[in-house]
């Protein structure tokens, strides 16, 4: 039998009763047989003749349902009772809310016994469980089609919300000129897991163009004008971009001669699809000159366009000018003129077309805040209320201080609402401005006086109505606790909590009620009551993913935070989707509940992905600045100039179908020339916390004046994700330098030794453990890092040297938490061994730069040739680095983006690592008058150079632009043997970059 839900107790009664009922008023039907799969019909049989008899077996019958135990509970008719025709509609009514099914049949058959088997056969609902749109790259995209269907994943599918679809993918097709447009839905059925995937094929046809175009209204202009000022003409394509773009110029143009009140829509389009064209009707009401103008006080047209709001809004009235007085007298105070007021009035001069509005400003006298005075606190601190404050007395940068009505007003609020939040609910703050203080013309005294009232407590907390979840677990999650404040933003901060942790447990109907009274024996107590009503826990039945075409479906399941049979967790979906965007293989994760109307205790869950393109193209130009750049031959310690570089990116993404990632990376400077392959295969060995990365590059270095360096290199890497902030690499490293003899500017008897090619072979393992709130600026947290590697013969190096570079960062935040002081120190040597006796020059360190030492030009600091002066590298290096960062400057244009700093860089390097020690304390370089002896020099620049200097940081979406001046107190002298002569490396240095120091 067919069972509709409206009238299924008729349905029961009579067997001709169903079939009518059946044929008039069963629920709509799924499409024709194009569109939906066929269900067999099934004989009806009366279940009258069966009333009473005892129900040996009860089964629910879906091709959805792999195990229907979970629908059991819902059936009121129950084996070994007597068959009941009420609770079979009941049953089959219950059967109805889940939302699963369109029609259920019931069949009852006697078995040998004599008794009844009851089987409830269902036909499901389909949901929707994907949505695409094929034939539109262009304007309108196929994302913006699919948001004019107003489809969402996971709802039922019904031929009304196909047809709705349909109508709203037409409309915008046609804003944008397609009339012709053709769309065809298609289908993909799946009867298991009731979805059916959607494809929208859409042949837009040719595009219309505009026809004619109509000016009605007060234009004040000819057609052909309006038509210019618009860009819009016959002939021209009809696109939604090319119209507002219309609309706005015209506003423009009337707007930019002060005709603020304009009026510019299009009241008719009228398609001939003759010609395909599509004629406009233009509405124009110019509106009357509008002249604003200010007496009284100074104030630039751009301040008034920004605070006066009829510039914004395309209107002029009473309202919109008021607010604009309110924000000028605003603008005049926080200038220090507290006693400004801002009067304003407009007169319409209809003869002239013309509306007169003047702002008239009256300063009054330029005045200080020279004291903030709380009083009544005693719960509060001064310091804790200061922090609500935007009240500011003069100094510093604020020279007369902060302050308006307005910011008095908000900082009342404020106070206020910091007492009512901690249980004194009848606090007031009371707000006073005293002029002249002190008998000092000017200055005035802001008093905020506190009332702190009585403060309510928590007598007593009751919580009932949960019983999934302990009231202990829900009392661990609340604020409110017995003895407590009481205040109604903790008791709506915990509504929050409990019920995101029954959502997260798969209960989407919680609901969660409070309710305070004061306390039978205590005025200052209330007792607070939770109710809590739970309704039906919701489990997973299936995951449904749908777009892939490229990526195999395990990398997308062993992914997924949520997993059959589990609650329904929203926390664990937003995990689930995170971790797919993770993979970096995806432009869109979309994710929805299967029928999220319908009673089921288990419903399925949607994932539907858009893969990202496969291959990416990236190019950039770009530059820095700063002193010690390579020059020419003659200048060692190089030029103050720019570096230019070009770079072009191929990244191929799902490799094999994985999350796997082959890079090619080029960059061609004058510094540097460089080329890079790389392969990255996160989940090595299935395991998450280990990446694979496979990398093989050429380099042509020139950034150190002394070579320029030629490397090929190769290396595999091991990457081991301990915890969020640790993580270990492995690494085993082949490369290969040489050195051009032609480039080499040192002594002419090393140039052989050092521009012999070399191959170093190295295993390396370094340790990281980074605990900041932002790498790229950082206010708080430390940075931890120290890399070993041993090069030798066993593992095919030519040269035999043990490295060891460690670097520890800080950063301290105080003064209410906008200061904040970074410190870094670093510390690295390098050790030959065996056949070797030194270290190939390019595996040596150096140092001098925006992100090592600022007293140096880049690579400046240590060793030196005596006779070319350029700088050799050593095999030691300590730096240590202080700095200062300012919370940003109140500074006008730039806004809040704009902070300081102020720092000092100390170290060097050094020819080996045991001149560390010995160096320490030695602030000037030793011997100078030696190393100045051109017949006969001995230098030694193992010291500690100190530099100071300033900069600013100017904030940006991709880190901060920096800009450091530092001034080196103890350069370092040299000869140049070569041109007989002796020079110093300069006191001032320079840098321009992205980012900050460290």
């Amino acid at each position: 039998m067919r069972f509709p839900p409206v009238y299924l107790a008729l349905l029961l009664w009579s067997a001709i009763a169903v079939v009518s009922v059946a044929a008039q008023q069963s629920t709509p039907a799924q499409p024709a047989a194009s569109a939906s799969p066929e269900t067999p019909q099934r004989p009806l049989t009366s279940l009258n003749n069966l009333q009473g008899l005892p129900v040996a077996e009860v089964h629910v019958r879906s091709a959805a349902i792999e195990n229907p135990a979970w629908l059991e509970p819902l059936l009121v008719q129950k084996t070994n009772e007597p068959l009941d025709k009420y609770k079979v509609r009941e049953s089959v009514q219950a059967l109805y809310n889940t939302g699963r099914f369109s029609v259920i049949e019931v069949e009852a058959q006697r078995n040998a016994r004599g008794e009844i088997v009851l089987v409830f056969d269902a036909r499901e609902n389909f949901f929707f469980g994907s949505i695409l749109v094929e034939g539109s790259s262009d304007q309108p995209s196929g994302t913006q089609l699919l948001n004019a269907s107003k489809l969402n994943l996971g709802e039922q599918f019904s031929e009304e919300t196909i047809a709705a679809a349909i109508a709203g993918m037409q409309h915008i097709l046609q804003e944008n000129g397609y009339y012709r447009a053709a769309i065809q839905p298609s289908y993909e059925w799946n009867s298991k897991d009731q979805e059916v995937k959607v494809l929208f094929v859409v042949k837009k046809g040719s595009r219309a163009r505009v026809g004619h175009i109509v000016i009605s209204g007060t234009p004040g202009l000819d057609p052909l004008q309006i038509s210019d000022i618009a860009k819009l003409h016959p002939g021209d394509e009809v696109s939604a971009n090319r119209t507002t773009r219309a609309l706005q110029r015209l506003r423009k143009r009337y707007q930019g001669r002060n005709r603020l009140e304009a009026q510019v829509s299009i009241t008719h389009r009228d398609y001939r699809p003759e010609n395909n064209t599509l004629d406009y009707t233009f509405e124009i009401v110019r509106g009357p000159v509008v002249d604003v103008k200010v007496e009284g006080a100074n104030l630039r047209t751009g301040l008034v366009k920004k605070y006066v709001p009829i510039y914004q809004e395309n209107a002029v009235d009473d309202d919109l000018l008021a607010e604009g007085s309110r924000n000028i007298r605003d603008y005049f105070q926080t200038k220090g003129y507290f006693e400004a007021k801002v009067g304003f009035t407009a007169k319409n001069d209809p003869a002239a077309d013309r509306t007169n509005i003047v702002f008239d400003i009256d300063q009054g006298e330029r005045h200080k805040v020279v004291e903030i005075e709380i009083t009544g606190n005693r719960y509060f601190d001064k310091e804790t209320i200061r922090e609500r404050m935007q009240l500011q007395p003069a100094g510093g940068l604020q020279l007369h201080g902060l302050y308006s009505q307005s910011i008095l007003a908000r900082d009342v609020r404020n106070i206020e609402s910091l007492y009512h939040s901690n249980g004194f609910l009848q606090a007031k703050v009371a707000g006073n401005v005293q002029d002249d203080y002190r008998g000092k013309k000017g200055a005035i005294k802001v008093s905020l006086k506190v009332d702190e009232g009585p403060q309510t407590l928590v007598g007593t907390l009751n919580i009932y109505g949960n019983s999934a979840i302990s009231t202990d677990t829900l009392r661990s999650l609340i604020q409110m606790t017995e003895g407590q404040p009481y205040s109604e933003t903790n008791a709506a901060a915990d509504q929050v909590q409990v019920t995101n942790y029954y959502f997260n447990r798969g209960f989407p109907d919680v609901r969660f009620e409070s309710s305070a009274k004061p306390a039978p024996h205590n005025p200052q107590q209330v007792d607070v009551t939770y109710k809590i009503t739970e309704g039906e826990q919701v489990f997973v039945d299936n995951l449904l993913i749908s777009g892939l075409h490229y990526t195999k479906p395990f990398v997308v399941q062993r992914e997924m935070a949520i997993q059959p049979s589990q609650p329904l967790s929203q926390e664990q979906m937003l995990e689930s989707q995170r971790r797919l965007y993770d993979l970096g293989l995806f432009n869109s994760v979309e994710m929805a509940v299967q029928n999220p109307e319908g009673d089921a205790t288990h419903k399925n869950v949607n994932f539907q992905v858009v893969e990202a393109r496969r291959y990416t193209f990236t190019y950039g130009l770009g530059f820095e600045v700063q002193t010690g750049q390579p020059s020419s031959s003659t200048q060692p310690q190089g030029n103050t100039g720019a570096s230019a570089r070009i770079s072009f990116d191929v990244t191929r993404l799902n490799f094999r179908g994985r999350d796997h990632t082959i890079t090619l990376q080029t960059q061609y400077g004058n510094l540097k020339k460089h080329a890079l392959i790389s392969y990255s295969a996160p989940r090595w060995w299935e395991n998450k916390n280990l990446t694979m990365n496979l990398t093989v590059f050429y380099d042509d270095t020139f950034d150190v004046r002394t070579f320029e360096a030629r490397r090929l290199e190769g290396s595999g890497e091991i990457k081991q994700s301990l915890n969020k902030a640790t993580t270990l690499l492995y690494r085993l490293i082949y490369r290969r330098v040489s050195i051009p003899e032609d480039t080499l500017l040192i002594d002419p008897s090393l140039v052989p030794l050092f521009s012999q090619p070399v191959r170093v072979g190295m295993p390396a393992f370094t340790y990281l453990r980074d605990t900041r709130d932002d790498p790229t600026d950082s206010h708080k947290g430390t940075f931890n890092t120290f890399d070993t590697g041993v090069a030798s013969n066993i593992f095919g190096s030519q040269a035999n040297f043990s490295r060891f570079i460690a670097q520890n960062s800080t950063y301290y935040q105080f003064h209410k938490k906008r200061w904040v002081f970074a410190r870094s120190t670093r510390i690295g040597f390098e050790e030959p061994f065996s056949s070797t006796d030194f270290i190939p020059l390019p595996e040596r360190f150096f140092a001098g730069g925006s992100n090592s030492h600022r007293g140096f030009g880049v690579n400046q600091a240590g060793p030196r040739d005596l006779q070319t002066g350029f700088p050799l590298g050593g095999q030691a290096t300590f730096l240590n680095n202080l700095e200062l960062r300012t919370p940003p400057l109140p500074l006008p244009f730039v806004g809040n983006d704009l902070s300081a700093v102020v720092f000092h860089d100390m170290g060097n390097v050094f020819t080996s690592a045991g001149d560390i020690v010995d160096s320490l304390f030695r602030q000037t370089q030793p011997r100078q008058d030696q190393c100045l002896n051109l017949a006969n020099p001995v230098c030694n620049f193992n010291y500690i150079s100190h530099a100071v200097g300033g900069g600013v940081r100017y904030r940006t979406p991709i880190g901060p632009v920096s800009f450091d001046l530092g001034y080196n107190l103890n350069p370092p002298v040299f000869p140049i043997v070569r041109e007989n002569r002796t020079d110093q490396l300069r006191h001032f240095n320079f840098f321009f970059s992205i980012g900050q120091t460290f």
